[in-house]
């Protein structure tokens, strides 16, 4: 996935969203700072569960997530952060670089975006920054669980 893909995306689908250039790369929400404020990102990760390969949106507002408690609600048996190499090697997704949506993954999706009007992530390109409702965010996506 890479920008121009991820602007076709939201044009086909009648997403409202705007793709944001900066001067240098973010890598994580800590890059984030001074270009955005810290709980309005909302960092993309991979889980491997044994019902495959998740998306998991979460808020940069969130200090942790309960993955005890994630795999209980997923009523999964396996349940944890996916390999990165794996990632990569399969998907051609590189950690830090997984987008907000295009990702074609299942996905779950932190109730505590919806306080903010917009929220920020990845596009599959560390100079592009994805600004989105989390309405919108919602719909680009499919949503399997909210976590509270």
């Amino acid at each position: 996935m890479n920008v121009a893909n991820i602007r076709k995306l939201l044009t086909d689908n009648g997403i409202e969203a705007e793709i944001i250039e900066h001067d240098r790369p973010i890598h994580s929400k800590n890059d984030a700072a001074g270009i955005f404020k810290i709980e309005e990102t909302a960092p993309t990760l991979i889980l491997d569960t044994d019902k495959g390969f998740l998306a998991l949106i979460i808020s940069g507002a969130r200090e942790r997530v309960d993955f005890k408690q994630l795999k209980k609600s997923m009523n999964c048996k396996k349940l944890q952060l996916a390999n990165q190499a794996e990632i990569a090697e399969k998907f051609n997704i590189t950690a830090g670089q997984v987008p907000l949506i295009g990702h074609n993954f299942p996905c779950i999706l932190d109730e505590k975006l919806f306080q903010f009007p917009f929220v920020y992530g990845g596009t599959g390109d560390l100079y592009h920054t994805l600004k989105i409702s989390p309405q919108q965010l919602e719909r680009a996506n499919d949503v399997i669980l909210k976590i509270e």
